[in-house]
């Protein structure tokens, strides 16, 4: 029930962002995980920010990374702010656009340490963000 409240009341970004720990996301149902990510994609467009892959994929990939925390016992990221690693994982497939160029907002977002690992953790994301971030020239 709480967590339930705490999904319908995850109205915008900033909300998102800064009440909802990573930690909570593995309890919830597939349903609020979906109405959560909806909320938080139409919010950003709302805050001028389009993003194109669907709610569906950020679940999914969501599912994956948290699981990945919960697995490796990395406190730190359980206790993230959600809304601050959706943002990771748009800016890693170049989906977070609010007209700057994909690859210079993820290296800029992530900041360069973070970066540096993205690159060589998921090689394939990187070189495809790095094709997006050509395609704007």
């Amino acid at each position: 029930m709480v967590i339930l409240l705490a999904v319908s009341s995850a109205a915008s970004v900033t909300q998102a962002q800064s009440k909802f720990p990573c930690r909570n996301w593995l309890r919830l149902a597939q349903g609020p995980k979906l109405y959560l990510l909806r909320k938080f994609i139409e919010t950003a467009k709302e805050d001028k920010t389009i993003l194109r892959l669907s709610a569906e994929y950020y679940v999914e990939e969501l599912d994956k990374l948290i699981r990945r925390y919960a697995d490796t016992e990395n406190e730190k990221a359980l206790d993230a702010p959600l809304g601050l690693t959706i943002h990771t994982i748009a800016a890693m497939e170049g989906d977070w656009d609010n007209g700057e160029d994909p690859l210079e907002h993820a290296r800029k977002f992530m900041g360069e340490e973070l970066f540096e690992a993205f690159k060589k953790m998921y090689p394939e994301k990187y070189k495809k963000l790095v094709e997006r971030s050509k395609k704007k020239e």
